[in-house]
């Protein structure tokens, strides 16, 4: 299998892992610090590392002033971007080469 293949693959997969980690970061801080917020994702939300991810594309962090979490908020926003283009990058570079 080509490096072209692997490297945005392997980045990709580095995103999903510190993902995880991140997810857990704001779970934490929610509970912690903000429990009416937290109460409200696990009434409402079947998964709720999706409600997690759900508060955090729609920036509802920013309501609740509390600095350590917007910022762990906007390292998720950040590695999420880096995430599409890896994988946008994944799919480009299967086609480019099984051009060959």
């Amino acid at each position: 299998m080509p490096i072209l293949i692997l490297i945005p693959f392997a980045a990709f997969f580095g995103c999903v892992l510190g993902q995880f980690y991140l997810v857990r970061q704001v779970r934490q801080a929610l509970v912690a610090r903000h429990p009416e917020v937290w109460r409200e994702f696990s009434e409402k939300a079947w998964f709720i590392d999706n409600a997690i991810f759900s508060f955090v594309r729609k920036k509802r962090d920013l309501a609740l002033n509390d600095p350590s979490l917007t910022a762990i908020a906007d390292r998720m926003r950040k590695l999420q971007i880096v995430a599409i283009v890896a994988w946008a990058a994944y799919g480009v570079s299967i086609f480019a080469v099984g051009a060959h």
